[in-house]
């Protein structure tokens, strides 16, 4: 969008056809975004500074914003004076001066804004942001990408194959799709960080305590059901003596039974208590592993 810092002796209704002409040039050579500045406010200070023109900037929440200063040089007001300074991000990228008529004025600031834009924000473009380690070589389409980290390379919009070629010899190809207009970021890992930063971390010894433990608890617990099952099925089946039955089991047969099936049943409950225990045991240092890790 464009926005309009000062206009000395230039009348609202000009004000606004330079402003309008500078955003449709702007949408003829830039891939950003372009959208319609705010309207010119007279009280406005003349002069403004950097200070000034970025709080502007900030206020308007666009990617692009062209900052003009215009001044009359004919008591029409139709010859202007134009200063026009581009700012990416709300960063100041550069400045022009010249002299241009509002009639045409799209075409005379065109050459003015081409010369302003980045590479990268140019109709028909986008850009690589290497985020890469020093010493890296980028290669976008077989081509050596020349550029610092940090730095925006500019390639024409659309899917591009980017080889990052690590100082070690290793390297990693990667396909990127770059939008008219985005900044992309290339950033990769080196296959031995890569793995190394992947590898799967040691189990911890508390963890394994813990997983033997309960391991152990449901092994005893298992254990003690079995026993109460087997004591169950000793005292099951026995039958007293009635009438003219003589096939049932003595006294003494009986109280043998009886007393096995006491002594699995204590064993059971034994073996079920300490199972339980060991359970909970283990179940209690796994939390605690996985709070504390």
């Amino acid at each position: 969008m464009a926005a309009v810092v000062d206009a000395t002796n230039v009348s609202d209704a000009n004000v606004r056809r330079v402003q309008r002409a500078t955003e449709s040039a702007l949408k003829q050579v830039s891939s950003l975004a372009v959208g319609e500045g705010p309207a010119f406010k007279k009280g406005a200070p003349r002069r403004c500074s950097d200070d000034c023109a970025q709080q502007l900037v900030s206020s308007l929440n666009a990617a692009g914003v062209v900052v003009l200063e215009l001044r009359a040089l004919d008591k029409s007001g139709e010859k202007l004076a134009v200063e026009a300074q581009l700012w990416l991000d709300g960063e100041k990228v550069g400045a022009k001066r010249g002299e241009g008529s509002v009639d045409g004025f799209d075409v005379s600031v065109r050459p003015a804004l081409e010369a302003l834009l980045p590479a990268w924000a140019r109709k028909g473009y986008g850009g690589l942001r290497l985020q890469v380690e020093p010493g890296t070589v980028v290669k976008v389409d077989g081509r050596v990408a020349s550029g610092k980290a940090g730095e925006v390379v500019a390639v024409p919009a659309g899917v591009h194959q980017v080889d990052v070629i690590f100082p070690e010899g290793h390297a990693v190809l990667q396909r990127l799709e770059v939008g008219e207009g985005s900044r992309v970021k290339v950033e990769a890992q080196s296959p031995e960080e890569a793995v190394s930063g992947k590898a799967p971390k040691r189990m911890s010894a508390l963890r394994a305590v813990s997983y033997g433990t309960f391991v152990a608890g449901a092994a005893v617990l298992a254990g003690g059901l079995i026993a109460g099952a087997v004591g169950r099925g000793t005292a099951a089946g026995l039958s007293s003596c009635s009438g003219d039955v003589r096939d049932c089991a003595t006294l003494v047969e009986v109280q043998r039974r009886q007393a096995e099936s006491e002594s699995y049943a204590t064993t059971g409950n034994v073996l079920v208590g300490v199972g339980s225990g060991l359970a909970a045991t283990g179940v209690a240092l796994f939390i605690i592993d996985a709070v504390t890790d």
